[in-house]
């Protein structure tokens, strides 16, 4: 073909032999363009049997070829021994007593078989998976709501009981530094007291030593027996609190839910008839976003009759 040419519709077929454009023939068994003047020459090799055929029969399905008779295509199909055959094997005595028909109605029989199974078995199967899907994730949303209460309430049992065990302890602590500081403010004020007397009798001391009265010397009561008798040592009793470390598992225990290994099992190890397609791990998370929100999985399509 000259590249300078202009390019037309005739260039799309083409004669294979001798380039002629839009030939009317075509040889099954070659798999060549012929025009009419090819296709003779082409006939008269007879070291094959060559399937010369309308060129539009080019792009309709080719019978295989017979593994007995290689040059030939099986038109038929032997409906005992479940294989195509050719017509060299219709007229064989191995198939002689069998029932042969055309392999296009034995197409027509399989594709026929195969639509039965997909509309009555395989796809009502998908239906109902489709459906239980459904239910099984209704009843996760449902369970989670209330998993969630459960947790929420007992949550704020566990608080108001903390609060409570804070409040008791700082009682227990107002109370001791009370009681404490009253015993030691009643033995302080008597501790002044004396201290008061000490000091008066000290000045009243010195006054009568300097008076040299003999009357009121003799007159004169001492004391320090009364004095001598020092006020006891207290003892402080200083509250110390010792923390325990937080066990969470008291709280209580969550069962039953995907570990990760269940989850890479279940993403990575299902078996496939076909690539999967990846999905970034951001959008695998998230999932499409409509309106700032998650948009819900497509609905599962209808069979149509």
């Amino acid at each position: 073909m000259d590249l300078n040419h202009p390019f037309t519709s005739q260039d799309l077929l083409r004669c294979n032999l001798c380039d002629t454009p839009m030939p009317p023939l075509y040889c099954q068994l070659c798999d060549i363009n012929l025009c009419k003047t090819c296709a003779g020459d082409h006939l008269v090799d007879e070291t094959k049997e060559h399937r010369v055929v309308p060129i539009k029969q080019k792009w309709n399905p080719r019978n295989p070829l017979c593994p007995k008779h290689t040059t030939k295509h099986c038109d038929f199909h032997c409906k005992q021994c479940d294989k195509p055959i050719c017509a060299s094997c219709v007229l064989s005595e191995e198939h002689d007593q069998h029932k042969k028909i055309d392999i296009f109605e034995r197409k027509i029989e399989n594709l026929e078989d195969e639509l039965n199974k997909l509309q009555h078995s395989i796809y009502p199967k998908y239906e109902n998976s489709a459906s239980d899907i459904k239910i099984k994730k209704d009843n996760v949303k449902k369970n989670s709501e209330k998993m969630k209460t459960i947790i929420i309430e007992h949550g704020q049992l566990w608080h108001r009981e903390i609060d409570n065990i804070i409040k008791n302890f700082l009682s227990k602590i107002n109370e001791n530094e009370t009681e404490q500081l009253n015993i030691f403010e009643n033995e302080e004020r008597k501790i002044n007291i004396n201290m008061n007397e000490i000091l008066k009798d000290i000045k009243d001391l010195k006054n009568l030593v300097n008076s040299k009265d003999a009357n009121l010397v003799s007159e004169y009561i001492t004391r320090l027996p009364e004095f001598s008798q020092f006020p006891p040592e207290l003892k402080v009793s200083l509250p110390n609190f010792t923390s325990y470390s937080v066990d969470t598992k008291l709280f209580g225990n969550l069962s039953n839910c995907y570990s990760d290994e269940e989850l890479y099992n279940y993403i990575y190890c299902l078996p496939v008839s076909k690539p999967v397609k990846f999905i970034p791990s951001h959008e695998a998370k998230g999932g499409a976003m409509v309106g700032g929100k998650k948009a819900p999985p497509p609905p599962p399509p209808k069979l149509e009759n």
